[in-house]
Formats: C-alpha cells, structure tokens, sequence
C-alpha cells in the first residue's frame, strides 16, 4: 500500500517543511514496541501496543517520519493495517512544526473494504474480518463520527493501494 498524505493550511496552500510521523499495527493487529525514533516517546505503552510480544516490543515496522515537500505531501510505503479487538482499523499520525505538535490523529477505512482485504487476502483471512467495525459507532474513538477521518482509496495500475487525504492545519504556523 502507498500512503500519500499532503498537508495544507486553511486556504488549501501546500506547508512545506513540516514533519509527518505515521505509525499503524502489522497484518496480525500489533504495533512494534521500539519507538526510538518517534517525535513523542514517552506516549507508547509498548506493552499494551504489542501484546508484549519480545519481537514487537524490539521492532520499528510501519513507523516513520518524512518531511512534507513543496506540494505539502509526503509518501509512505507500508502495508494494509490488520486490526485488534476494540478498534476499527486505523493509521496514525502526527504533524509537527519546528518540534511542536500541530494535530495529532488518525484516519480509517470503510468497513466494507477492510472485510473484504480481511476476509480475502492471504495476508489477513486467517484472522477473518475485524470485531469492531466503524458502523454502530462502536469504535471506541471514532463512535459514529468517522465520516471526515476515511481514507480516499484508489487502485494503483499494479494492483497495489493508494490510500490518502488531505490533513488542514486550520491556523497560521508560527514562523519563529
């Protein structure tokens, strides 16, 4: 899967130079625990996030961090997150200016392409659909205002997915 994200103020002007960090579970529905390299440390609870797994807890899959270019974007490559008991499947992510916080938040798929990726593909049927899917607002985040936070899915010419959207930085950035 691509993850294309593009930031832009509230004016729809792309915002060069900022940091995008995004993190997500594997196909199995855990997080890796090592995350030394993100913006904010001390807000993972490896344990609770990896099932205190000793392989996740010492791992770095599907977390990164890019810069946006002229455009606002930026581009991930990563894989379809699996999904856990209590939530819908989801991504994070967080933009910060010059080591500040912007938003920090998460977006999600339509719960009919997340069962048919997880009760279709060899990667995620043996684990068959998620427990908690966004209709019924039983999500534990998202409840039933989930509409603004799905992905925008595309299929690439090679069969591979694109998911993206556009994250509004709804204030001037300080030029400090």
């Amino acid at each position: 899967m691509q993850l294309c994200l593009q930031v832009v103020n509230e004016d729809c002007q792309p915002l060069d130079g900022l940091e995008v960090e995004v993190w997500h579970c594997n196909t199995e529905g855990a997080y890796s625990g090592d995350t030394s390299a993100s913006d904010d440390r001390r807000r993972f609870t490896s344990g609770f996030c990896t099932g205190n797994n000793v392989t996740a807890q010492q791992a770095k899959w599907f977390r990164g961090g890019q810069i946006t270019d002229k455009d606002g974007r930026v581009n991930f490559q990563t894989c379809f997150p699996g999904w856990y008991s209590g939530r819908a499947i989801h991504i994070h992510f967080r933009v910060r200016n010059k080591n500040r916080d912007e938003i920090v938040s998460q977006f999600c798929f339509e719960d009919a392409f997340a069962e048919m990726v997880c009760t279709q593909l060899p990667d995620y049927k043996n684990r068959g659909a998620q427990n908690t899917p966004l209709s019924g607002g039983r999500d534990s985040v998202y409840r039933s205002n989930y509409q603004d936070f799905l992905f925008d899915l595309i299929k690439n010419s090679d069969g591979s997915l694109l998911a993206y959207k556009t994250i509004v930085i709804a204030h001037t950035l300080n030029a400090e």
